[in-house]
């Protein structure tokens, strides 16, 4: 870096310290002055300043999701029978459902198996609405504003809170999005990038935008066979890495009891029992690669280092298969 770059950094830093100080003053004024406007409302009704603040502050609750009662997916099936074939307008409204699923006598008797799968079903529904891909780019869109808007606000309270430095880059996933690429910052955090690396937030963010165009992680790719194939690869494969501490293992599917097992002391723990434990490649149905895929994701399935009596247990039973000329 020349010493005139040094130079013009130094100036376009005491130039941008000069206007947050200016910055940190108005907002500073504007703070005393709605402390006192607030104290004002508070005295002439009667209520503290905590309470004030808690009406008007913009902030999310967040609390664990309600497991699904029988009850709503009783409403759910009601719902789905008389206004599938609706316009909006005319729909039934809750309150009308909710007495027809009174008098519908089929759903009053239903057995515990049937009011279980209709459990299961409105768990599905709420699942895809919240993570089923959008049905074109403008939903996506907007979907995408709304949701980005009300992150911003929640990072603009939380730096109020709390004095955090928060950034969000927002880009397209795949070149035939017609998203707009975005993105929000608190305080002076977009002077980062410039102060690091010499480039502002725009031009990170229009690298961020190429690359993440190049990882083929587009939605229409995300859960394809060949994708669902790599993603179980990737996570089977660097689990007995991780619990030995060596690189070098290469998993043996034919012979996983005496090549995995036995040689290295790691089991893989919670294969699901409908999916033939095989070469994660020689999986041939999306269903069978999303569920083991799911469940290698959350944990469920996973690989677990035998303790000495496990392994001495195992080598016991491989040998006595061995003997009984089984091929292992």
């Amino acid at each position: 870096m020349s010493e005139a770059q040094k130079a013009s950094w130094a100036i376009a830093r005491q130039q941008r310290a000069t206007k947050k100080a200016l910055l940190d003053n108005a907002v500073q004024e504007y703070l005393t002055q709605q402390t006192l406007k607030l104290e004002e409302i508070a005295l002439n009704h009667s209520i503290t300043v905590e309470y004030l603040k808690g009406l008007i502050g913009g902030q999310t609750h967040y609390h664990n999701p309600r497991k699904v009662q029988w009850h709503n997916a009783l409403l759910h099936v009601k719902a789905l029978e008389v206004n599938t074939d609706h316009p909006s307008r005319t729909k039934y409204s809750l309150t009308g459902i909710q007495k027809m699923v009174k008098d519908d006598e089929w759903l009053q008797n239903l057995t515990q198996e049937a009011l279980e799968q209709h459990v299961i079903t409105l768990n599905e529904h709420r699942d895809t609405k919240i993570h089923g891909v959008r049905a074109n780019n403008v939903t996506a869109a907007q979907d995408i504003l709304a949701t980005t808007d009300r992150i911003t606000k929640e990072l603009t309270s939380l730096r109020d809170h709390t004095g955090i430095y928060a950034m969000l880059l927002v880009m397209r996933g795949h070149i035939n999005n017609s998203i707009q690429s975005m993105w929000t910052t608190t305080d002076n955090s977009a002077e980062f990038w410039e102060d690091v690396s010499g480039h502002q937030i725009v031009d990170i963010a229009h690298q961020y935008e190429q690359w993440a165009c190049t990882q083929n992680q587009n939605l229409l790719e995300h859960d394809s066979l060949g994708s669902l194939h790599k993603q179980i690869t990737k996570a089977i494969s660097s689990g007995p890495k991780k619990i030995t501490n060596k690189k070098h293992i290469v998993l043996n599917y034919h012979s996983y009891e005496t090549a995995i097992i036995k040689t290295y002391g790691v089991r893989l723990v919670g294969w699901p029992e409908d999916v033939r434990f095989a070469n994660p490649s020689a999986i041939g149905t999306v269903a069978e690669a999303w569920k083991l895929r799911d469940v290698l994701c959350s944990g469920t399935c996973f690989w677990k280092k035998l303790s000495k009596s496990e392994l001495d247990l195992f080598a016991t039973e491989l040998n006595a298969h061995c003997v009984a000329g089984k091929t292992i």
